[in-house]
C-alpha cells in the first residue's frame, strides 16, 4: 500500500531524509519523510524505515570501485513513496560508504550537483507563506560565514536561504545537526550566542564582535531567556504538541552552551577589558605647588579669617581689585600677578570642596 503523504497538486514535494538520534548512544538512524499536511496546515514528519545503529549494513560492494543498495530496502521505500527512490537513497547513505570506494566514485557523485540560481534580493517564502525563522537564518549564517556579528544576515544569498524552506522542523534540525559537526569546539558557544541573537541584550558596541568581553553571568541570563522563548515558540516547532518538557534538540544546545567556552581573548582585547573595568573614570592629578594660606592672605592683603568667611563673589571682587594694581599692563610685576592668580584659583577650589 502506498504512503498517503504523496504530493498532491499544488503542494511541495515530500522529501526523504536521514534521521539521527540526538541524545541516545549509540546513535540510531532511520529514514523519514517530510511532507505538507493539508489538514494540519504545517510540515510534518513520518518515519519510514528503521536503519538501526549501522546503516552501512544496507550497502553492498560487488568490487572495490562501486556499491549498491540493499534490494529489500529500496523496494520497501519505493513502495511507501510510490516513486523511484534509488538515486535519492544512494545520496542519503553516501556518508556511510567505504572511504576507498568514496574516493573512486566521488567525481561521479559530484556531477550535476550545481546549485540553482535565484534572483538576488527576492523574498523567499515557504509553502505556508512564512519566511524562514530568524533562529534558522542566524544558525545558517554562522555556519557559512563564522561571524557572531550578523548585521548583514538579512542580505543572505537567496540560494542559501532556500535551504530553509518547505521542510518539517525535524528535517531542519537534522540538517543543522549534520552541518554543526564542522564547528570547532571553540566555536560552539559563539555559534549559540549568534543563533539566539544574545547581543541584543547588551548596549556595548563590541557585543556583536567580541562577546568574550561581556560579563559571563549576563550572557548566561540572556541565553536562558532566549532559550525559553524558543522552546515556547509554537510557530517554530510546527507539529509539536507537548510543551511541558524540552525537545532533545534543545537539551543538546543547553549542554553545548554551558559545557563550552568562547575563544581565548588576545592581548588587545585584555587591554580593552582593563580599560572598561576602570569605569572610564578620570581624576586630575593633585597640584604640586599649592599656595599656602599665609601667602594667599599676604597677596590679597586680607586676614586668613576674612578670606575663609568670604564667598566666591567677594573673593572675585578682591582678586580683580588687586589684579588692577599688579597687572603687567599697568606696570606691575608679572610673577606677582601669576602668584595672585594661583592664589585666587586655590581659594575658589577650597570653596568648592567646602
Amino acid at each position: 500500500m502506498r504512503n498517503t503523504h504523496l504530493k498532491k497538486h499544488g503542494q511541495p514535494d515530500p522529501t526523504i531524509y536521514l534521521h539521527r538520534t540526538v541524545l541516545i548512544r549509540p546513535t540510531h538512524y532511520s529514514l523519514r519523510l517530510s511532507f505538507w499536511d493539508i489538514e494540519k496546515q504545517c510540515f510534518r514528519t513520518s518515519k519510514l524505515v528503521d536503519l538501526g545503529t549501522e546503516p552501512e549494513k544496507f550497502l553492498h560492494y560487488p568490487n572495490d570501485t562501486c556499491f549498491h543498495l540493499d534490494t529489500d530496502l529500496v523496494y520497501r521505500i519505493e513502495k511507501l513513496c510510490g516513486r523511484d527512490m534509488e538515486t535519492e537513497l544512494e545520496h542519503i547513505l553516501w556518508p556511510f560508504v567505504d572511504p576507498t570506494v568514496q574516493r573512486k566514485m566521488d567525481h561521479f557523485f559530484s556531477r550535476g550537483a550545481g546549485q540553482s540560481r535565484l534572483k538576488k534580493g527576492c523574498k523567499l517564502l515557504s509553502f505556508d507563506g512564512h519566511a524562514p525563522h530568524s533562529f534558522d537564518k542566524r544558525r545558517l549564517h554562522f555556519l557559512r560565514f563564522g561571524s557572531t556579528d550578523q548585521g548583514r544576515i538579512f542580505q543572505m544569498p537567496p540560494r542559501l536561504e532556500a535551504k530553509l524552506l518547505n521542510r518539517s522542523r525535524d528535517e531542519l534540525e537534522q540538517y543543522f545537526l549534520k552541518e554543526e559537526v564542522r564547528l570547532r569546539e571553540t566555536e560552539l558557544k559563539s555559534y549559540l550566542y549568534a543563533a539566539l541573537n544574545l547581543q541584543k541584550h547588551f548596549t556595548e558596541n563590541f557585543a556583536g564582535r567580541f562577546p568574550q568581553a561581556l560579563p559571563a553571568e549576563k550572557i548566561d541570563d540572556a541565553f536562558i531567556k532566549e532559550f525559553c522563548l524558543l522552546n515556547d515558540d509554537k510557530d517554530f516547532w510546527q507539529e509539536r504538541t507537548e510543551f511541558s518538557g524540552l525537545p532533545d534538540y534543545l537539551i543538546r544546545y543547553l549542554i553545548l552552551f554551558f559545557d563550552s567556552s568562547f575563544p581565548r581573548r588576545n592581548r588587545d582585547f585584555e587591554q580593552a577589558a582593563e580599560f572598561q573595568d576602570q569605569h572610564r573614570q578620570f581624576r586630575w592629578p593633585e597640584r604640586k605647588n599649592k599656595v599656602s594660606e599665609d601667602e594667599i592672605a599676604t597677596l590679597f592683603g586680607e586676614s586668613e579669617e576674612t578670606l575663609r568667611k568670604a564667598d566666591k563673589k567677594e573673593i572675585t571682587r578682591l582678586y580683580r581689585q588687586n589684579a588692577k594694581s599688579i597687572h603687567p599692563d599697568t606696570g606691575g610685576d608679572h610673577d606677582d600677578f601669576v602668584k595672585l592668580t594661583e592664589a585666587y584659583e586655590e581659594l575658589l577650589r577650597s570653596k568648592q570642596k567646602s
